[in-house]
């Protein structure tokens, strides 16, 4: 009699994932890493790492303008997985690029605070499946 296979549940408790998108004109850059943590009571935690990066010329090296690391709300956890696992979608690729950068350049420009351009940016989440 065959023994009957073992179910293995598997679950990824930490990821770190470098996502990007670079202007047609290749002038601008927007780093948008992920990272999961899961924490000992099992509590899930994602994190961004943002950055705009721009150049001069396409064969200059890019400089980072504005970095922030923002906390994904735990209700946009199951839109970060899927962002981590899919990748960004043409609608977060769009806003990262518009609303996104736009808040990013603002709050250098000392017109926003950290906390709005945070905002903005994690707005960035939800937007994988619009």
């Amino acid at each position: 009699m065959a023994t009957p296979a073992r179910i293995l549940k598997h679950q990824i408790v930490s990821i770190s994932v470098e996502l990007g998108v670079t202007t047609p004109d290749k002038l601008r850059h927007i780093a948008f890493d992920l990272a999961k943590d899961t924490a000992d009571d099992s509590t899930v935690t994602w994190t961004i790492d943002f950055k705009l990066q721009e150049r001069a010329n396409a064969t200059d090296a890019f400089i980072d303008i504005v970095t922030l690391t923002v906390k994904v709300k735990s209700k946009n956890n199951p839109a970060a997985e899927a962002t981590a696992n899919d990748g960004l979608s043409d609608a977060q690729a769009n806003h990262l690029q518009g609303p996104a950068t736009i808040a990013a350049q603002q709050l250098k420009a000392g017109a926003v605070k950290e906390d709005q351009a945070s905002r903005v940016i994690e707005h960035t989440i939800p937007l994988h499946s619009a």
